[in-house]
Formats: C-alpha cells, sequence, structure tokens
C-alpha cells in the first residue's frame, strides 16, 4: 500500500503491520507509527457521516494536548490527495491495559503499586484532557497502552475522542457508563467528564481485583450489563466472585466508598488523593491488601488451611500443586508436567532447576518433555535439561512476542518469512513475518496470520511438510486474544475480537485434515480444553460443555459444581481418564465429575 506523507510517497508493507481494527490498519513507519482508514462503503450511509466527523476531527485537533496522548503529526493522503490516515508516534514494549486485570500477567511482576502509579499518570491525562474541553469518551482498556516496567501510561485513538463538539460514535460495553445504554452515539456528543470517570473506575476496579465491577455470578441477573443496568456491583453478598478474583474487602474504606458511589449510586466524580495514593501490604498469608489488617485472616482465623481433597456435589477437586510463588506453565505430556518460580529460582514439576534466577516479565516459556525452553524478547531461545543448557536458536517476532510453540517431540520458530521445525532443521511453510500467531499439540499445531482485512489460518501436521489452509476462518474486528489447543486428532481456535464497542468470541473446530467442522461467533469467554473432539470451557459460571449442533458450536451443559474451583483466565488440561487439570497462576486442581 502506498500513501503520500508530507507530499512524499510511502510504501506500507504488511510485514511492518503493528495492528488492525475495526476502522483501521497500523503500520510501522521509520520511528512513527501510520494509521490508514479502512475503505468506507460509499452506500453506507452512516458510515460515510462517521468518516466525515473523523476527518473533520483531524483537521480541528487540539494542539497542547499532554505528550503521553498519541494525536497525529502529519496526514496521510491518497494519490488523489484524500486524507486516508495520519502519522503519530510509535510505541514499544507496551501493553494493552486490559493485560493489568490478568492475575498470572500481574504475577508476573506487576504489583499493586505500580498499578496505582500506572493509573494516576492516567489520572492526571484526563484531568489535563478535560481542562482542554477534551473528552475521551470510548475510554477503555484498549485504547489506554501501559508500559509496567517504566511505570507510563499511553492515549491511542486520539481521532475518536470527543472535542468541538464533534461525536465519540462508539463506546465498548464493558466500559460505557449505563446511563447512556440504549443511545445513539455517533449524531451529537454524549459524553462527558462523568462517563470518564465510570470507565476509568471500570478499569482501576478490574486491575486490583481481577472481576468488573459487575462481575461474577448472580442468579436473577445473569449478565453483566444487567446488573449494571440494576446497578448491582459485586460487593452485594448475593454476587458470587470468580475464583480468580481478589477480594473487595481488600480495598481501602475511600475506595470502597468510591467505587461503591460510582456503582451502585451513579456518582460520576474523580477519585480523591487518599483513593488513588491507598498503599499495599501482603499478608504472611499472601493476600496483599489495603487494609490496617489482613481481611482474609480475620475472617479464615490464623490456623485456616486449604483441603487437598474436596467435594462439591458431583465435583472431586484434589490438589495436584501449590506454590507460595507462581505457576509459569502448564501441560500434560505422558502426565502433569509444570514450571514454576519459588523463592527466587525456576523449577519444573520434579524439583530440577532450571533457572537460578527469576524469570524475567519479557521472557516466555514452553515445556518440551523434560526440557524448558526460555525465550527472550528479542527472539532468543535457549533450551535446558537437567538444568543445563543444551541448545540455543533464534526466533521472529510478532510485535514483541516471540513467534514460538512446542510439545513433548516438536518445536516450531520462524525464520524470515519461513515455519521451522527446530528438532529436524525443515522448513514446514511459509507465513507473514511479524505477523504470525502459533500454538502446537503433539500431532497437530495451528496458526494464522492477518492482512488487510484477510486472514490466513493453517494448520500444522507433524512430520508432514506445508501448511494446511482452513476455509471459513475469518472475523472482524483487532484481535484483543487467541488460544488454540489440541488432540490427537483435532484442533480448536478461539479468538477475542474487539469490534464497534463488543468483544466477540470465535471458535473453530478443526479436524485432523483441515475441516473446519464447527464454529460459533459469539460464544462464551474463557480457555477451552479438547477431549476426543469434545469441548469444555472454563467459565465464571463453572465448566461448560459444547456440543456441535448443525456445524455450529453451542452450549451443551453448565456443571455448576465445578464453579468454586475455575475461573474464566484459567487454563485446562484435559487428561485420558476424563478429568481437566484446572491451572492458576498458583496452583493446579484436578477436577473430577461423577
Amino acid at each position: 500500500m502506498d500513501v503520500f506523507i508530507a507530499n512524499t510517497r510511502v510504501r506500507l508493507k504488511d510485514s511492518d503491520l503493528l495492528g488492525e481494527g475495526g476502522e483501521a490498519r497500523v503500520f510501522r513507519w521509520k520511528d512513527q507509527a501510520v494509521k490508514v482508514f479502512h475503505p468506507v462503503d460509499g452506500s453506507n450511509a452512516a458510515e460515510v457521516r462517521v468518516r466525515a466527523v473523523k476527518l473533520e476531527k483531524l483537521a480541528l485537533f487540539p494542539s497542547g494536548l499532554p505528550s503521553n496522548v498519541l494525536g497525529p503529526l502529519d496526514l496521510a493522503k491518497s494519490q488523489r490527495g484524500d486524507v486516508v490516515g495520519f502519522v503519530m508516534r510509535a510505541l514499544i514494549g507496551v501493553e494493552d491495559a486490559g493485560r493489568l486485570s490478568n492475575r498470572k500477567f500481574r504475577e508476573q511482576g506487576v504489583p499493586n503499586d505500580a498499578v496505582m502509579e500506572l493509573f494516576r499518570g492516567l489520572e492526571g491525562t484526563l484531568r489535563a484532557l478535560h481542562a482542554r474541553r477534551v473528552i475521551v469518551g470510548d475510554l477503555n482498556d484498549g485504547n489506554v497502552l501501559v508500559q509496567p516496567a517504566t511505570r507510563e501510561v499511553f492515549l491511542i485513538d486520539a481521532d475518536s475522542m470527543q472535542f468541538s463538539g464533534l461525536a465519540c460514535a462508539v463506546g465498548h460495553e464493558r466500559y460505557l457508563d449505563p446511563r447512556l445504554y440504549g443511545v445513539d452515539l455517533s449524531t451529537t456528543p454524549r459524553f462527558d467528564e462523568g462517563t470518564d470517570w465510570y470507565a476509568f473506575a471500570v478499569m482501576l476496579f478490574s486491575s486490583l481485583l481481577y472481576v468488573h465491577p459487575f462481575g461474577g455470578t448472580h442468579a436473577k441477573l445473569p449478565t453483566l450489563l444487567r446488573r449494571a443496568e440494576s446497578r448491582h456491583p459485586v460487593m452485594k453478598d448475593d454476587v458470587v466472585l470468580p475464583r480468580v478474583a481478589a477480594s473487595w474487602k481488600t480495598l481501602s474504606d475511600d475506595a470502597l466508598h468510591w467505587f461503591s458511589r460510582t456503582f451502585a449510586d451513579d456518582a460520576r466524580e474523580p477519585p480523591s488523593a487518599s483513593v488513588m495514593q491507598q498503599t499495599w501490604s501482603t499478608c504472611a498469608c499472601g493476600v496483599t491488601h489495603a487494609r490496617p489488617a489482613c481481611p482474609s485472616c480475620q475472617t479464615l482465623g490464623p490456623l485456616a488451611t486449604k483441603p487437598a481433597l474436596r467435594v462439591k456435589g458431583r465435583c472431586t477437586a484434589r490438589w495436584i500443586f501449590e506454590t507460595r510463588g507462581r505457576v509459569l506453565a502448564a501441560s500434560v505430556q505422558g502426565g502433569v508436567k509444570y514450571l514454576f518460580e519459588e523463592d527466587g529460582l525456576v523449577r519444573r514439576e520434579d524439583g530440577a532447576l532450571v533457572l537460578d534466577r527469576p524469570l524475567l516479565a519479557t521472557e516466555r516459556v514452553g515445556l518440551a518433555g523434560a526440557s524448558t525452553w526460555v525465550v527472550s524478547a528479542r527472539g532468543g531461545m535457549e533450551r535446558f535439561e537437567h538444568g543445563r543448557l543444551v541448545e540455543r536458536a533464534q526466533t521472529g517476532l510478532r510485535g514483541s512476542e516471540p513467534t514460538f510453540a512446542c510439545a513433548a517431540a516438536v518445536a516450531y520458530r520462524t525464520e524470515n518469512e519461513w515455519l521451522i521445525e527446530q528438532h529436524s532443521g525443515s522448513r514446514v511453510g511459509q507465513v507473514l513475518e511479524g505477523q504470525t500467531w502459533l500454538w502446537t499439540g503433539e500431532r497437530l499445531g495451528l496458526g494464522f496470520y492477518r492482512a488487510g482485512g484477510v486472514t490466513v489460518a493453517f494448520l500444522i501436521r507433524s512430520g508432514r511438510a506445508g501448511l494446511k489452509q482452513l476455509q471459513g476462518v475469518h472475523w472482524k474486528g483487532r484481535v484483543v486474544s487467541a488460544d488454540a489447543v489440541f488432540d490427537a486428532k483435532h484442533a480448536l481456535l478461539s479468538v477475542t475480537a474487539e469490534l464497534d464497542g463488543k468483544d466477540l468470541v470465535h471458535r473453530w473446530l478443526v479436524s485432523e485434515d483441515g475441516e473446519v467442522l464447527a464454529s460459533s461467533t459469539s460464544g462464551r469467554a474463557g480457555h477451552a480444553a479438547l477431549l476426543g473432539g469434545r469441548v469444555v470451557i472454563g467459565s465464571d459460571d463453572g465448566l461448560v460443555a459444547l456440543k456441535v449442533d448443525s456445524g455450529v458450536l453451542v452450549e451443551a451443559a453448565c456443571f455448576a459444581d465445578t464453579q468454586p474451583f475455575v475461573s474464566a483466565q484459567d487454563e485446562l488440561l484435559p487428561q485420558s481418564d476424563g478429568s481437566l487439570v484446572v491451572v492458576t497462576s498458583k496452583e493446579l486442581v484436578q477436577l473430577s465429575l461423577s
């Protein structure tokens, strides 16, 4: 694709793609980024109107905004001189703020103090924008980027903000003020300072407690949106918190009061200094809190212990492993294998030392039988066996993520535009450099890349050259997350994509021959497990079984007895006896249903 920037022709390549959403694609160009809008359907009056407002915003964009607000630095034009996008500052090593609400990510080295510092930066940015009569509007964890190491925060999608009487046309449903439910946002400015502070409160609450303020489960208000409409947050006694969540009782009194007023009483005000300066301590029991005394110890008593075996109804839960440190990875490879960090050392399930230092937040790991791969943010790969470094290699990157996947007998990496099987050194097939997502099991692997709104998904079959392209795997919107799981003869791809203010979960069940057996386009969020072609999803309501009905994956049953032992954030590992191992950041728990 060619665009003109300052009257100079610039070629933007798919390999330089930084991200793609429902509205535009963003490319790296030199040390900057270029956002190029998707073409508009001229027959769609609503799309034409929204695009016209977007171009007017670029012409009227206010100057003097905070430097961490990534506004337009220059315009990108077509050969005819039409504005097709703009140039902005490029960021390196940043994460979506949504990662802060993921417990496993946070426990890699982003403590509550760091979260509070990041949100103090965001608070200052919002106050500065409001002083300039700029409202973010669609404030959500996808357009807030954070750099936890430097504790910096950035706002992107500045061209969508509300200013100069021009509307912000969309709001993400998880962060949209309930007072705006059902309101047409595209016709006139609807957002105000209060709606920004509401979204800010949702993000802060989720980041500190790993649950949306209207998350959890409730018998009569089954969805997040219905709970928000009823102003019934998780602080109510009749709401069951997901297992992954931290208790709201760990917050300071001032924070609890502000959150309660925001979510239950429709107050729309910025947080006080006491809320943003609350300090945290970690009790000997492991609970982090901002209270004068640990709320968990006060409730449970100092001698409370967790039994190794618990039964609820039909579900039996057996604790396989628990650490005061953190679980780094787990897999079923001739038995349950896992990697954990404790007391500053990284070890395998048999106690064998892998690293005599903590794992860095930027490093990724993979289990391969008795071996452990450690991959750096620059793509450097090291394989350890029985505490010794036995192999080094290099792989390509997708942004700051190494393109790498391994199982007991296979390991895949990329080199230029080739997918390489590490053990044999063979070229398996061509992929798009810098854009490829990749996973593998023992017999099957799966990956995809996207460019120009086109998705190319492929199946890898161990021991066979070439990639089997999958038909019918496509979606619209920005990829929020993706994952794939396998059994001996099937693969399941799950993609969460954000489009028009909603997160949609798409899934495709694929046979070993590359046939898409079933799919779903608006499924339940949560990690999946696959055994004999049967699909199970982990959710905050418990394990959910899916079935194939006329080519569609639909919910068949929800096993409510498993709810105390699993959440949507937990990884699931199926075992040959039909049981499932739930992997959290602290433990591995085997669930069996009678």
